[in-house]
């Protein structure tokens, strides 16, 4: 059953990556919605609905997670990293000491990433 899902995801990936590149070659064309179908042999309705399904994907992948992590006071002698991790950009550091709600917190966090 769990290669079933991971088979739907990888087309349902497939067919956005596609819809997506026909959106793109249609906003880029010059052509006004309804010249560039008709020259691609695809119905307008076709196209926003793909362009529907695009946009909303993307708008899934851009979404932006908060998570509540819980700050210990600074010590005044930090201990030193014994772990760093790097995810788009962001950098986590995590100090000898720190405390495992702190951790679960940051783990949490970054695999929303």
């Amino acid at each position: 059953m769990e290669q079933l899902e991971s088979l739907q995801r990888v087309n349902r990936q497939q067919r956005l990556a596609e819809w997506g590149r026909r959106v793109e070659a249609c906003r880029n064309s010059g052509l006004t919605v309804v010249q560039w179908c008709q020259e691609n042999g695809i119905a307008v309705s076709t196209y926003f609905s793909w362009q529907r399904k695009v946009f909303q994907a993307l708008k899934e992948v851009q979404e932006v997670t908060f998570a509540e992590v819980p700050v210990m006071e600074a010590s005044p002698f930090p201990g030193h990293v014994v772990a760093s991790l790097e995810i788009s950009g962001v950098q986590i550091q995590v100090y000898e000491g720190a405390d495992k709600n702190t951790l679960q917190a940051l783990l949490q966090a970054a695999k929303s990433c």
